[in-house]
C-alpha cells in the first residue's frame, strides 16, 4: 500500500470518529493526512468510497488478529475465549477502530456490498458456531443470533473497560464477562 494512502486512511479514521461522517470534509482529511485534496481523489473517488475502504480494511485487520493462534485452541470454549481475548486486546490497542465500528457498523454510509465482504472475513466464526451446535457444545441457536449476542457482550465488556480507569482486575473482568456469556450459550 502507498504511504500516502495509509495516511489518508488514518486521518479519515480519526476525523470520522471525532466529527462524524457528515461533518468531515475531504479537505479536512487531506489536511490531516498532509496531502493535497487532489491526492485523496487519486486513491478514492469519493468520501463514500473512502469510508467503505476504511471499514473493510479495519474489519480485515480485526479478523486477521482474531485468527492468530486460533488453531492452537482445542475446544469450542477455548476457541471462543481466544477470539474474545484477541478482540478485547485489539480494541484496546486500537480505540479509534473500535469507536469507528460502534459508529458505523449499522450506518447507511457503509454499502451492502462492503458489509457482505466484511462478513465473509468472519466466516470462520460462523463455521465455529455451526460446529459447536452440531457437537452439542452450545445450545441450538441461529448462527447470526449467536454472533450478535457474542458481539454485543464483547462490546459491552470493552466499553466497560474503557470507562473504568485502569482497573486492577482487568483480566478478571474480561474472563468473568466471557464466563457469563459462555454459561448463557451452553447446551
Amino acid at each position: 500500500m502507498s504511504e500516502k494512502r495509509d495516511r489518508i486512511i488514518s486521518a479519515a479514521l480519526q476525523l470520522f470518529c471525532e466529527n462524524g461522517f457528515q461533518h468531515t470534509s475531504t479537505a479536512a482529511i487531506s489536511k490531516k493526512a498532509g496531502v493535497a485534496t487532489g491526492t485523496l481523489f487519486l486513491y478514492f473517488k469519493s468520501k463514500d468510497e473512502l469510508i467503505n475502504a476504511l471499514y473493510l480494511e479495519t474489519k480485515a485487520a480485526l479478523s486477521k488478529h482474531m485468527q492468530e493462534g486460533l488453531e492452537q485452541a482445542a475446544t469450542v470454549h477455548d476457541k471462543l475465549f481466544h477470539i474474545w481475548l484477541k478482540s478485547v486486546g485489539w480494541s484496546e490497542a486500537n480505540p479509534y477502530h473500535f469507536r469507528f465500528f460502534n459508529m458505523f457498523s449499522n450506518s447507511a454510509f457503509i454499502s451492502a456490498l462492503t458489509k457482505d465482504e466484511a462478513a465473509s472475513l468472519f466466516q470462520f466464526t460462523e463455521e465455529l458456531v455451526k460446529n459447536a451446535v452440531a457437537e452439542g457444545s452450545i445450545a441450538p441457536i441461529e448462527t447470526g443470533l449467536f454472533v450478535s449476542l457474542f458481539g454485543g457482550q464483547l462490546n459491552a465488556t470493552i466499553n466497560y473497560l474503557a470507562q473504568s480507569p485502569q482497573p486492577e482486575n482487568r483480566q478478571q473482568i474480561v474472563e468473568k464477562a466471557f464466563r457469563l456469556f459462555w454459561k448463557s450459550m451452553k447446551a
